[in-house]
């Protein structure tokens, strides 16, 4: 994202492994499923979609593992430039029109960091994560130390007090014992939200600084073994990390509703809600000698973490003096989109997409899912081969700075919302594709029964039973599988939110206590996540699978009667939980929904109707946002699903109107439950087939230029 990012003139070293490497992956060997994986699949299978199953492969995604990981690429750094271009090679040798799509983004990068207490004894934070014997790649001096994005350059030295988690709740409980952080530096642990939400709180309350730690019972030793003996944090392992409040628009800080190509006016930093003040992770081992020091009120039984201490609140004795400062410029991003053009609906969209930027390797997050990007896009090449095409194009999207907050995708959907709007069918993310063998997945309703039914046609790792199997036995006592609410953090957001398109989200889950770390390394993979990487396989079949379907389905798989009747579900739920609020218009919207959405169901597609009746299903979702944006919220649109402001990544539904509760404002209520009365009323209308009033602009964001 800058001026002065990248010299091509002649490609480093680790470009030339990478390309070296991806000619051997490209060759035309083609690796069988394991043969119990093969017995797996079900007989109804055609002969294309049998195929496609069979094409991904683990030994080829462990060298593609390899090959990503081989040294920490932060975005827009050369090494990062290397990923996508060999990205881009890989996607244009399975057959795949490539673009390489560059912006000019603001991003900070760490100078200098010190953090030492003074009193009441003197200790100076490592701030360092060690090389371990175990895994040589820890040793790499390109790994980005330890540091939290977005923090200011400051100097500071004030007396520390200790916060829990850092969420609203726990500054009451701080109230209610008398005690402040008003001019302090607040020491919060990790865990409960995402770290923006922490920093943002202190903020608020007037703290002058924020420390945030890995407490052992969150993903440390209370959890089992670390790492290298276990999956588990270690004591000198550190999460970096994106501390930018959720509230604020997602992607580049300086063009708010605006891609960030070369000469687009920019806001100047200060207008752009960053926050104001420093903030730095620790590893345990650095905040022990903190917390040990600290006197004054014992901390509540809930606020006890897992290290072999005295948990207390701080009395002002225990002072810690923060000096850093940041590099902020512009610095140029990659993202690389794969098309393949749809023979029959060129202009009905497929997304696909995965991010490739790593706070340091990014084993899991995200390379894992490159990796599996990787293998569906060979799988689609093996299909090219017989002279298939899809009848829907199909794109691939490997997202740059998504750790810096949704960057690389946001710019693209901004750049490209109207087209989006008019012809994007569904976004399917996958981010961290593998970090153990628990599958799970969040979707909007009207994917639900659709991926339900895919997944039972997909082997897990295993080969002796589906990906919905794996899924099912999780919760035994659950009648069926559920499906998880979207809300941040990765980069089906700005698709959902932005543009109003029915996205889905997926990943094989397990223990994994190296998150943002060095230790997020290709040997952690190989080691704990999978060791036979037959679960990057399965990922990609099931990938794969879905997307195949939605490309060559006639009729565009988005369920709007399953849709209705969850948004039903939960306007009741809303109006139970709050007999406050007077929710007869939400209860009476959803109901006629539900009416229309049946009865648009019932009705058969035929030749005549169905390139109509795909139409609204592939723009059904886009009826549920509000333009301007939730109540005194510049990160979300969705009326019913959106990030909690006190979560983050974790979705709220109807969060217009319950973050409006929390503060006691009607007017905010008011606002909140009229905008999705209107959104629930015109999609009504859409599908009785009566004009649902002015067509929506592109919205306005708060802060645009």
């Amino acid at each position: 994202m800058l001026f002065s990012i990248v010299t091509r003139g002649s490609l480093p070293r680790f470009l030339v492994t990478c390309l070296a490497c991806g000619a051997l992956l490209g060759g035309p060997v083609v690796f069988p499923l394991p043969h119990r994986a093969a017995a797996k699949v079900r007989s109804g299978l055609s002969a294309l979609e049998s195929q496609l199953l069979a094409a991904p492969a683990p030994e080829r995604a462990r060298q593609t593992l390899r090959t990503l990981t081989a040294k920490p690429h932060l975005a827009g750094t050369p090494e990062d430039y290397a990923t996508a271009l060999y990205v881009r090679d890989e996607l244009q040798r399975a057959g795949f029109d490539v673009e390489l799509v560059e912006y000019e983004v603001y991003l900070p990068r760490p100078k200098s960091r010190r953090v030492e207490m003074t009193a009441p004894t003197k200790y100076r934070c490592t701030l360092t994560e060690p090389t371990l014997p175990d895994d040589p790649d820890s040793a790499s001096p390109l790994a980005v130390p330890t540091f939290a994005a977005w923090s200011p350059s400051a100097k500071v030295e004030a007396p520390v007090v200790y916060v829990n988690y850092g969420l609203p709740r726990d500054y009451e409980v701080l109230e209610k014992l008398g005690v402040s952080v008003q001019g302090k530096i607040a020491l919060v642990r990790y865990g409960e939200c995402y770290r923006g939400v922490k920093a943002q709180v202190a903020q608020e309350k007037g703290a002058v600084g924020l420390l945030v730690y890995s407490d052992p019972k969150d993903d440390g030793y209370v959890q089992g073994k670390t790492y290298p003996d276990g999956p588990w944090r270690t004591d000198n392992c550190v999460q970096r990390g994106s501390y930018r409040a959720f509230t604020q628009p997602p992607g580049d800080p300086l063009t708010p509703g605006r891609p960030a190509r070369k000469g687009t006016p920019r806001l100047a930093p200060k207008d752009a809600g960053l926050p104001r003040i420093p903030i730095q992770p620790l590893s345990y081992r650095d905040a022990l000698p903190i917390l040990e020091s600290l006197r004054g009120p014992a901390a509540p039984k809930d606020w006890i973490g897992g290290l072999p201490i005295e948990y207390r609140i701080g009395n002002g004795e225990t002072r810690v003096r923060m000096a850093l400062t940041m590099d902020y410029r512009l610095r140029t991003i990659w993202n690389v989109i794969g098309t393949l053009t749809g023979r029959d609906h060129p202009d009905e969209w497929i997304l696909l997409g995965n991010h490739r930027d790593a706070w340091v390797y990014g084993a899991v997050d995200p390379s894992s899912g490159t990796t599996a990007m990787l293998e569906v896009a060979r799988a689609f090449g093996e299909l090219r081969k017989t002279g298939w095409q899809p009848r829907r194009t199909l794109k691939l999207c490997s997202w740059d700075a998504e750790e810096y907050g949704l960057i690389g995708s946001t710019e693209w959907v901004e750049e490209h919302l109207t087209e989006l709007r008019e012809k994007a069918v569904c976004y399917l993310n996958v981010d961290s594709a593998v970090s153990g063998d628990n599958f799970r997945a969040s979707a909007v309703p009207s994917l639900w029964s659709f991926t339900k039914s895919v997944l039972q046609d997909v082997p897990d790792a295993s080969g002796t039973r589906s990906l919905y199997d794996n899924w099912r036995a999780q919760d035994q006592k659950a009648s069926e599988v559920r499906f998880g609410k979207l809300g941040s953090g990765s980069d089906y957001a700005p698709f959902l939110q932005l543009a109003g398109i029915a996205c889905l989200d997926m990943a094989s889950t397990g223990s994994y206590g190296v998150y943002h770390s060095t230790y997020d390394s290709f040997r952690w993979m190989e080691k704990f996540g999978d060791p036979t990487f037959s679960r990057h396989a399965a990922m990609a079949r099931g990938w794969a699978l879905l997307a195949f379907r939605l490309a060559e389905s006639p009729r565009i798989e988005l369920n709007l009667l399953d849709y209705a009747r969850e948004i039903e579900r939960l306007a009741r739920e809303l109006a139970q939980e709050h007999p406050q609020l007077d929710a007869t218009a939400l209860l009476d919207a959803a109901r006629d929904l539900t009416i229309a959405a049946e009865a648009f169901e019932t009705e058969p597609d035929t030749q005549a109707t169905l390139a109509i009746r795909n139409r609204l299903r592939r723009q059904f979702e886009g009826f549920l946002l509000a333009p301007e944006g939730l109540p005194k919220r510049y990160d979300a649109r969705h009326v019913v699903y959106a990030p909690g402001v006190f979560s983050g990544y974790g979705a709220e539904v109807f969060s217009g109107v319950r973050y409006a509760l929390t503060r006691n404002d009607a007017a905010d209520v008011a606002q909140a439950m009229e905008q999705i009365v209107t959104a629930l009323k015109k999609a009504t209308r859409t599908l009785q087939g009566q004009p649902s009033g002015k067509e929506d602009t592109q919205p306005v964001r708060k802060g645009v230029l």
